[in-house]
């Protein structure tokens, strides 16, 4: 899995780094990202990865930027039909697999857990402002709670069938624009 390193500029070396580490966390899991494997992996030395994200809860936290600029770009994909983000957002396999990965790895470290929580409040934060709400606003944290919820259960049952999320959202007393 080694990676060749070039004389990229700076704004490629960080892409490339993220693109590596994204990988060893769908295919080892969150544990398995240090800095030292990464570097191995990408034929660098440690203090390259170091310069880019001085702390592992700073890879964490533009892994879970990126993710989250993922995601945006299924809701771009679904054209304005919000139902139909969201379940493609919260329902996508390997996103899901990822994040809980990373929450997972998590646990032992308060620097990646303010990382995580940061990146669901800002989660939130955005389908509040989509949904005509106010940034934390228990209704459209609950709401996103349920999604998540969902989103796991999914994992386990890829067969179920996918909820209504209009009837969700009016659960929680939200109206999907």
């Amino acid at each position: 899995m080694r990676e060749d390193a070039d004389s990229s500029s700076g704004a490629n070396r960080r892409s490339e780094i993220l693109k590596v580490a994204r990988r060893i966390v769908r295919e080892e899991g969150a544990a398995a990202l240090t800095q030292p494997r990464l570097a191995r992996y990408m034929g660098l030395r440690q203090s390259h990865i170091t310069y880019y994200f001085p702390r592992k809860s700073d890879l964490y936290a533009a892994l879970l930027t990126d993710s989250h600029e993922q995601a945006g770009a299924l809701a771009d994909q679904a054209a304005g039909d919000c139902c139909k983000a969201l379940v493609d957002i919260t329902f996508d396999a390997e996103s899901m697999r990822f994040y809980l990965s990373m929450v997972l790895a998590s646990t032992d470290s308060p620097d990646l857990r303010a990382a995580i929580r940061a990146h669901a409040q800002g989660i939130e934060a955005e389908l509040a402002v989509w949904l005509g709400r106010r940034p934390g606003e228990r209704s459209v944290s609950a709401f996103a709670d349920e999604l998540r919820g969902l989103g796991v259960r999914a994992l386990v049952e890829p067969d179920m069938a996918m909820p209504d999320v209009q009837l969700m959202a009016a659960r929680h007393g939200l109206e999907l624009p």
